[in-house]
């Protein structure tokens, strides 16, 4: 039982505690070389035990495989639903918003700007900030307003 204390060193307790150990083909390998020397001659261990660690040894590398690409696959999900919510909310700049708070107050402003905090679209009315999914209602501003202030514009470069 030495061996299998020298081969394990100093990352011995992480094996057993909550310390983050990294599994390899390396750290397997080690381990069932130790067991084949420190095994009784009278007792080998056999074949099918062999085989059977292998395969739980497989199946564990394959299951860390799937769950680092699960990981990932969230990470990009995550940020392909701020990057909806930002198009979204920018869709809305300049536009007048109805809505309705989480406790019942109503009210409504024009959106100036957006962002993301902590998974959540916020929408800035100017000095009220709400939160997208507060939105009941959606006002375009007049017509008149925005081309008007186009129209004189253009109108003056033409003549």
């Amino acid at each position: 039982m030495s061996n299998v204390g020298s081969i394990a060193g100093k990352g011995a307790p992480d094996l057993l505690g909550t310390g983050n150990v990294k599994f390899s083909d390396n750290m397997f390998l080690k381990l069932l070389v130790a067991e084949m020397r420190t095994q009784s001659p009278l007792s080998p261990v056999d074949n099918q035990s062999f085989m059977e660690q292998m395969a739980q040894f497989s199946s564990m590398e394959q299951t860390k495989q799937m769950n680092d690409g699960i990981l990932q696959l969230l990470s990009y999900q995550g940020i392909l639903a701020r990057m909806q919510g930002l198009k979204q909310g920018a869709d809305l700049i300049g536009k007048t918003v109805i809505y309705k708070t989480e406790d019942g107050k109503e009210g409504s402003g024009v959106v100036q700007g957006v962002r993301v905090e902590d998974g959540k679209t916020l929408l800035d009315l100017g000095g009220k900030t709400i939160r997208l999914a507060w939105v009941t209602g959606i006002k375009a501003n007049s017509t008149s307003q925005k081309t008007g202030k186009k129209g004189n514009s253009q109108g003056n470069n033409k003549n």
